[in-house]
């Protein structure tokens, strides 16, 4: 991640109007927070929900910021496994992001939907995790429910 800050191409991947100072601060939680849980699991699949506590109290955010970053870290370790499969068997490979998402079957932002609402660490009054503005039970949680 810090090769693509210095190299500037960090600014293809972002979509809508951000300003470059946010966009550093969102790198910079990013890479805060894989470094923590890494130092601990770095698979991270052994992590405990006193862990992800952790990782909140020490970088300073959500716990909804720790689940999302961990649902794109996975979901980008499950597109790298699907893409060498297709390598091995010759197979196409995807060529833009949409494929990829329809190779996978989901988007890493529903992976991290579905991680914190299993948690439980969202209460059902709390604004929800999708930054839609509406309470968690009258829009994700309510699938749940």
């Amino acid at each position: 991640m810090d090769k693509a800050r210095k190299l500037g191409t960090f600014k293809n991947f972002v979509m809508g109007q951000c300003s470059e100072a946010t966009i550093s601060n969102a790198f910079e939680k990013h890479s805060a927070i894989l470094r923590y849980l890494g130092s601990i699991d770095a698979t991270g699949e052994n992590l405990t929900s006193s862990h992800k506590s952790d990782a909140v109290k020490n970088c300073n955010c959500t716990i909804a910021d720790v689940e999302h970053i961990l649902a794109k870290y996975s979901w980008a370790k499950e597109a790298q496994r699907k893409i060498e499969k297709l390598k091995e068997e010759g197979k196409p490979l995807p060529k833009s992001f949409s494929e990829v998402q329809k190779l996978v079957g989901t988007t890493p932002l529903e992976v991290g939907r579905e991680n914190l609402a299993k948690t439980g660490q969202i209460s059902r009054n709390a604004p929800c995790p999708c930054r839609s503005g509406k309470r968690y039970k009258r829009c994700c949680g309510a699938s749940t429910a």
